[in-house]
């Protein structure tokens, strides 16, 4: 087996760019097809789109066939090829059972919840349980460990309430497995798993004849590392690591804990049995002194002593600047007006980058006060659109049928009333004056309808009517 083959673009540089370069180089005087032939695998659908829009920049103009692109993170069978049993291996026989889906996953659970003899809790309350509940077997699964042993990890000398929680998460020890067998399905992080699995097990036995490379993965989850390493051996097969540092000393490697941000590629390594020194650059291009400065403060306590003897870094803090907000709302304010300023120059543009999706809405917000539309890589949470508010709103009347507020939130929503809501509106209006408003408003909504006419009794009771199947359906 061909030994491990292994590169890495250095942290702050473009990694998509000099990913697209090397491809590009790397199929250059060949077939025509040689750089269709190849397959890329990355992290996300969203690498994929940015490396597609690298290889356009630095097409200049020439048409090209682009590589097969699929993310890793979110694998199918039909993705990966393995939908065509033939030569599959042995599991190919019954194929890899359908992943339940995750809301009908957490219906289940909320159910099994609320089916405890002990249950005192609303449906609102399962539901958050049965999240975490999800939660639970997601990670462990991630990480290929089973939950048949999860009694013993706490003795029965320990205090009540481990033992209660060991009860109560007999839920999906005892009684999940058996729902999800009746269903012919497994826990979507199952699923992945068996099929990146497979997907090694399929490169190993059969090695393409074209080139596959895995770029910008850190083997994070052990079956994505298992893939990781069957590429890495195949004869036309490349691991790209993301940011490998190569400025932190030998001890300070060897000391790393999870919580450092090298410690998945340093495990990646460790599996692969290969050196930090044996990764090869995948293009040249230096890492710059500010990628060694942020190496030397992320070192491990047990190396700190070496932040005496650090050199100079000339340039680390080059163009970095330090804002020092009161609130959310300024930071979100600052960061806005220094965008806006950008843009306001001919032929500038530039990018928020952050994990806070309150800070990226605030800004987004504040830059729509001033005519400027940003489009938000990440998306728009379906619970802050019309329709998932919408949908929201329903759900809470549904699940407390009893509370005319809900009622007469959903009712003046601007998608309740179908294709003509302007009757539908107005019958709300008049509900609402009848018996909302006023010293004595509806508690209940019995109460509402001994306030209301016949005809605003009639719209009250289709509307309850209508919630009848979800109100049971929650309860």
């Amino acid at each position: 087996m061909s030994p491990p083959r292994v590169f890495s673009i250095p942290a702050g540089a473009a990694f998509v760019d000099l990913l697209a370069a090397g491809l590009l180089r790397r199929a250059a005087g060949e077939n025509p097809l040689a750089l269709a032939a190849m397959t890329v695998l990355l992290p996300t659908r969203r690498a994929c789109r940015a490396l597609r829009e690298a290889f356009l920049a630095q097409a200049d103009g020439r048409p090209l066939l682009l590589p097969t692109m699929r993310p890793l993170g979110e694998v199918e069978e039909d993705a990966l090829g393995l939908d065509d049993p033939a030569g599959a291996g042995d599991e190919s026989e019954d194929g890899i059972p359908p992943a339940i889906d995750p809301l009908t996953r957490r219906v289940l659970l909320a159910r099994l919840v609320l089916a405890r003899p002990d249950a005192r809790r609303t449906p609102a309350q399962a539901v958050e349980l049965a999240t975490a509940l999800a939660d639970l077997l997601d990670r462990a699964q991630t990480e290929g460990r089973g939950l048949a042993a999860l009694p013993e990890l706490v003795p029965a000398e320990f205090a009540r309430h481990w033992q209660i929680t060991l009860e109560f998460l007999g839920l999906i020890t005892r009684h999940w497995p058996r729902i999800l067998a009746e269903r012919g399905a497994i826990d979507p992080a199952e699923r992945r798993n068996r099929v990146l699995r497979r997907y090694a097990a399929r490169l190993l036995a059969d090695p393409p004849q074209a080139p596959v490379i895995a770029a910008g993965s850190t083997g994070s989850i052990p079956a994505t590392a298992e893939l990781l390493a069957a590429i890495a051996r195949l004869p036309q097969g490349a691991v790209i690591l993301p940011g490998l540092d190569r400025d932190l000393d030998d001890d300070s490697w060897r000391a790393l804990e999870p919580s450092h941000p090298q410690w998945g590629l340093k495990r990646l390594l460790g599996r692969l049995e290969l050196d930090r020194d044996a990764v090869a650059d995948w293009e040249e291009a230096a890492s710059g002194p500010r990628a060694a400065l942020l190496s030397a403060a992320m070192r491990p306590a047990e190396t700190t002593a070496a932040w005496r003897s650090l050199a100079p870094q000339a340039g680390a803090l080059d163009g970095l600047g330090l804002i020092e907000a009161d609130s959310q709302e300024a930071e979100a304010g600052a960061i806005a007006l220094a965008m806006r300023e950008t843009l306001e120059r001919p032929g500038r543009s530039c990018a928020l980058v952050t994990p806070d999706r309150e800070l990226a809405r605030r800004v987004a917000a504040a830059l729509g006060r001033w005519g400027v539309n940003v489009d938000d890589s990440a998306g728009q949470p379906l619970a802050r659109t019309p329709p998932g508010a919408f949908f929201r709103l329903v759900a809470e009347l549904a699940s407390d049928p009893a509370a005319p507020v809900a009622l007469l939130a959903v009712s003046k929503h601007p998608l309740a009333g179908g294709a003509d809501p302007a009757p539908f509106r107005a019958m709300a209006r008049t509900v609402e004056r009848a018996a909302l408003r006023g010293p004595r408003p509806a508690k209940t909504l019995d109460d509402l309808g001994a306030l209301l006419e016949p005809e605003a009794r009639a719209w009250l009771g289709g509307i309850v009517a209508a919630l009848g199947p979800l109100t049971e359906e929650l309860g």
